[in-house]
């Protein structure tokens, strides 16, 4: 038997089990003993929703009983019975049904004696021109017809992107209502097809000769409005991602979403025209240069630059949402109007909410002014994901969607609560229901490797959620267009899906017809691989044994399937996944070597520190009571022994404060002799061909991030945890100063830290580091063991080439990323 035949005959045997057959119409059929029975029936000018229904319906009922029915427009007296499939003249005539009053995307499903009807909402989009079919045609052709119609330096945040929600081969686009596909799939769910992942490999269909006409009449409105999901895209290039993305019944919001700054501020001709629109640093210097350069939302000459935008949007694109939502790694702006308005009190997440929500509530005022039936949208993210102390209650024209509105990956009851009181303090802000935007970090494409499996936290999330929110945004790692891994990445997203239509699902009995169907006889050890790494997935990078546990678990389950099995080529490619896991795992076992140093953070929130910690200046010459408090700064050794000495002496302190981490390090220079600088621009590969500084940083929830800086302040970070052509897209957004003295050079540097990682491209991701779980429990906040880190000088360029290292290579390390020789970093 093959293992497709072999999954057919197991999922027979279980759906008699697990799902009772649908009521029929005394005994009429739509297929008996594989012959048809009826006929498909469609409009002669049908929307494409009905039309590709229709042909999905005859595919999976060909593949369940080998008959293939035939799709017509005008019925026919050969055939007794008549499934509709959409609006026509000929369904409305035979049973009365339409899809009047159905919003996006709800369907019917309605029996009489000899007819079935799937008809839904199927409005259809049409785009307007300046819109462009693929980047290129935007580029060559499409963006000069956009810079004539505007006449402003305002990159397109419309037609530039609409080939990414448009599928040629299929032709359908993002925005589509396609409820009468929607039923088509609601109708083949009830007959058992199951749709786990992209693929063949991913459905389950059972085998039946006879196929009963349904006594049905059931209408369908998903529990959201808009279920956005970033992958598989709808467009992408392997169909059976994007037809997986429609039997999900995923759709998308047409308009400008997410950060809509970034449309105003990229463009280089405003860059150079209005440096005023852009973010003060700490320098007292306009960032216009850097990739994600924010704006300075003080500046009157930008607000009414968003407003322009947004209008032209709202009148050209008939557009019905446009962002005003800061750039991505958000920076406060520094100058005097923008400065005072953090508060730093309320910590990461809100000392920017007054600031960012003020802004968007005065342009939503002015937009309403003119286009009172639009809506401004912003998210709550970073640091200003609370909602603002100084607004009592957003315009009515105000949508807000918050990062993470639901847990990701924790059963944490307290995590739960608070997130659940987050939405209610904005929906005490704003009388419209929320959108969530869900971040599934780490991205297993950005070097995530412990298996990713979280649906008891999905589905809680969602049952405590759904009231309350029209929208859900979700991001997954990405592969081409596709699932990263979908054979273990594809779990979430397919509970997800089930949870949009209906969060009263029961999640254990979703789940157990998962195990059943799609594993077979691995199904309980499969269950208990997948439930142990939700449980566990925290500790599945830092614990050995965990990880070890986890992987004997999998190693049951793939034992107890066939390999040549259907079941068998699923786990495989599970297998294939938990490579780097298996890796980790035993390197976890390997033991540090001894004698390695530690290092101790200063942690400048406690009392003693007090007059000191506001005494820093970024001026690199580390001559402020924040340094000189506690001069006790470490020593770097030799590069290979610690006993050995360099010729000339680099010294460095680390201060923790205010969610930063801090270092100040200087480094002696020969009497007389400059510093060797290979470049003063950042991410400038010729930083490496003079003398230069780095540091390893392996945080408790990254492994991980390289810095490297210079005497010229130039700076190049990368997130080691990816490959090579993705690690310069990780920013840590330090802060760097340097000060060139006679016999010496000195930087100071600082790091922003958040335990969130929820935006995986921006600052150092990790908790708090402690020496131990004891101290870590100890201190109320939170259960993070130490991080690990190195650091390194290299006088590159000079006659000497002298390397030295805080915690040496020994003899056996071929370089200075040997992660077994970082040493211990802790706040204390």
């Amino acid at each position: 038997m093959s293992s497709v035949a072999l999954s057919r005959f197991v999922f027979t045997v279980v759906l008699a089990i697990l799902t009772p057959a649908l009521p029929a119409i005394c005994q009429t059929t739509l297929i008996t003993d594989g012959q048809a029975r009826a006929e498909i029936v469609i409009a002669s000018q049908p929307t494409r929703s009905a039309e590709f229904g229709a042909a999905e319906l005859r595919s999976f009922l060909e593949k369940i009983t080998g008959c293939r029915l035939d799709i017509i427009t005008e019925p026919r007296d050969e055939f007794p019975v008549k499934i509709y499939v959409g609006e026509s003249e000929a369904a409305r005539g035979h049973t009365g049904v339409t899809a009047a009053g159905l919003p996006r995307d709800a369907f019917r499903m309605t029996s009489g004696p000899d007819w079935l009807t799937l008809v839904g909402n199927d409005k259809e989009f049409e785009p307007i021109e300046p819109w462009a079919q693929s980047r290129s045609q935007w580029l060559s052709v499409k963006e000069a017809e956009w810079t004539k119609l505007v006449g402003h330096p305002w990159r397109n945040p419309v037609g530039s992107r609409l080939y990414r929600d448009y599928n040629r081969e299929l032709d359908f686009w993002n925005f589509d209502h396609r409820g009468s596909l929607n039923a088509v799939y609601a109708f083949l769910r009830e007959l058992g097809v199951r749709w786990y992942m992209p693929g063949e490999l991913g459905e389950v269909v059972p085998e039946h000769d006879t196929i009963a006409l349904p006594d049905i009449d059931r209408t369908v409105r998903p529990e959201y409005e808009v279920r956005s999901i970033s992958r598989p895209l709808i467009s992408s290039q392997v169909l059976d991602d994007a037809l997986w993305y429609l039997r999900i019944g995923a759709n998308e919001q047409y308009g400008v979403l997410h950060h809509g700054q970034r449309y105003l501020t990229e463009h280089p001709e405003q860059r150079a025209a209005h440096p005023e629109y852009y973010a003060m640093k700490a320098n007292g210097e306009r960032d216009n240069e850097s990739a994600t350069a924010n704006a300075c939302l003080s500046s009157e000459g930008f607000f009414r630059e968003t407003v322009a935008f947004s209008r032209f949007l709202f009148d050209h694109y008939e557009v019905p949402i446009v962002s005003v939502m800061p750039h991505d790694g958000f920076s406060h702006c520094q100058c005097d109007d923008c400065r005072d308005q953090v508060t730093l009190e309320r910590g990461p997440s809100g000392q920017s909410s007054d600031y960012v929500w003020d802004f968007v509530v005065r342009v939503a005022k002015e937009l309403a002014s003119t286009h009172p039936d639009r809506k401004v949208f912003s998210g709550a993210y970073s640091s200003y994901r609370l909602p603002p102390l100084t607004i009592d209650k957003l315009p009515p024209n105000v949508l807000v969607q918050i990062t993470n509105g639901r847990p990701i990956r924790d059963l944490d009851d307290e995590v739960h609560a608070a997130t659940t009181a987050l939405r209610a303090q904005w929906q005490k802000k704003t009388d419209n229901p929320l959108s969530v935007t869900l971040n599934y970090t780490p991205l297993t494409n950005r070097g995530g490797y412990r298996p990713q499996y979280w649906p008891h936290v999905i589905a809680r999330g969602m049952q405590d959620s759904h009231e309350d929110v029209w929208r859900e945004d979700v991001w997954l790692s990405s592969g081409k267009g596709g699932l990263h891994h979908p054979a273990m990445a594809h779990l979430n997203p397919w509970v997800i899906s089930r949870f949009w239509w209906n969060a009263d699902e029961d999640i254990d009995a979703l789940l157990g017809e998962y195990y059943d169907l799609f594993y077979g006889p691995a199904a309980k050890e499969m269950k208990a691989f997948i439930e142990f790494c939700e449980t566990n997935y925290a500790s599945l990078g830092s614990d050995s044994e965990i990880a070890k546990e986890a992987l004997e678990r999998f190693n049951l389950a793939s034992a107890a399937a066939p390999a040549n099995s259907v079941y068998g080529e699923r786990i495989a490619l599970v297998d294939a996944f938990l490579v780097t896991l298996r890796a980790r795992s035993s390197q976890m076992q390997l033991s540090r070597p001894e004698g390695l140093p530690d290092y101790r953070i200063i942690d400048m929130a406690k009392d003693k520190w007090r007059d000191a910690r506001d005494t820093l200046v970024m001026d690199g010459r580390l001559e402020e009571a924040f340094w000189t408090a506690y001069p006790y700064p470490r020593p770097l050794g030799s590069l290979r022994e610690s006993s050995a000495k360099p010729k000339l002496k680099t010294r460095f302190m680390a201060r923790w404060w205010n969610g930063s981490l801090y270092f100040g390090i200087r480094c002696e220079l020969p009497e007389g002799e400059s510093p060797v600088i290979g470049t003063d621009k950042d991410e400038d590969p010729a930083l490496w061909q003079g003398e230069h500084l780095e540091l390893l940083i392996e945080t408790d929830k990254h492994s991980y991030y390289q810095l490297v800086l210079n005497p010229a302040g130039a700076i190049i970070d990368l997130d080691r945890a990816v490959d090579r052509n993705q690690a310069y897209d990780w920013s840590s957004q330090a802060e760097v100063a340097t000060h060139l003295g006679e016999d010496f050079w000195s930087v100071e540097l600082r790091l922003p830290v958040t335990p969130s990682d929820e935006d995986p491209l921006h600052a150092l991701v990790g908790s708090r580091p402690f020496q131990s779980k004891a101290d870590a429990l100890a201190s109320g906040k939170g259960t993070s063991l130490p991080w690990h880190f190195n650091l390194f000088r290299k006088r590159a360029g000079s006659e000497d080439g002298e390397a030295s290292a805080f915690s040496p290579l020994g003899e056996t390390s071929k370089n200075f990323h040997d992660l077994q020789r970082f040493s211990r970093f802790y706040v204390q």
